[in-house]
């Protein structure tokens, strides 16, 4: 039996595994839904799928067919089947006109984990980045474009907040300092560990829709994080509560990708 304790507090309310695999699940079906409704084939093996038929998906099976028909369409493929949904977002952000220097919303969750160090914890975060299965097994709803770093960039998209369509962008890396001072305020001192994304859509490379911010610290038996993410003002209520889900189950995914639970 593992000996990995884990919780996940999203604006004071707790979840758990049940709840978290649950909305995994569900999430996978919208996905695989998602891309039919596009053009996309799903397959399950050499079998075609209907729509009936991936809701008669088991949860380890629909988790099995997401990623491996995910894993088909990545890259410039997912670009081009989503162009209309990927430019509704564009839009969409464009109107919403983000800036650090206007207040701001808060998707925000803490993780506090025991039996998993935090080196153990952020070398399995790295291996997001460099293999796009691990990637894509973090989160149902995310299309891997390209999980390299260059130049401290990552392109990805994901329908932010599991709201409205996915969204292609550019998360460009920044130091602590760069941030607005909002964000500032929020960086917790006994908070060590830091990692901070400044996200722009990738059709223009220019137009901003949020800042990711993620704090770490080392416990004796593992880590605590307070990750967030930051929002224009006028941005849906049901992004910025479904944002904290996303960055729960995502977490949550790195956690059992580190091989320590049941």
């Amino acid at each position: 039996m593992s000996n990995v304790k884990y919780s996940f507090s999203l604006n004071g309310e707790e979840w758990g595994k049940t709840q978290l695999e649950r909305l995994e699940y569900e999430r996978n079906l919208h996905i695989l839904h998602s891309m039919k409704e596009h053009g996309i084939d799903i397959k399950d093996g050499n079998k075609s799928l209907s729509n009936d038929d991936i809701d008669y998906l088991t949860t380890e099976k629909a988790w099995d067919v997401s990623i491996n028909n995910r894993l088909e369409y990545t890259g410039q493929k997912i670009i081009d089947i989503y162009k209309d949904s990927l430019a509704k977002s564009d839009e969409f952000w464009k109107k919403l006109a983000f800036s650090q220097d206007k207040p701001m919303k808060v998707s925000q969750t803490i993780m506090k984990v025991s039996g998993v160090s935090l080196k153990e914890y952020m070398g399995m975060m790295k291996s997001l980045q460099t293999d796009d299965k691990i990637g894509l097994s973090a989160h149902p709803e995310h299309f891997i474009c390209s999980v390299t770093w260059d130049d401290g960039q990552l392109v990805g998209i994901e329908p932010f907040g599991m709201y409205g369509t996915p969204t292609l962008v550019e998360v460009k890396v920044v130091k602590d300092d760069k941030l607005g001072n909002q964000i500032k305020a929020d960086k917790k001192a006994d908070y060590p560990l830091a990692m901070a994304g400044e996200t722009f859509l990738a059709s223009d490379g220019k137009t901003p829709v949020n800042v990711a911010f993620h704090q770490f610290k080392p416990a004796e038996d593992g880590f605590e994080a307070i990750t967030a993410v930051y929002w224009p003002e006028h941005t849906p209520k049901e992004i910025v509560d479904g944002h904290s889900l996303h960055l729960a189950m995502e977490f949550y995914g790195g956690l059992k990708l580190t091989g320590k639970l049941d």
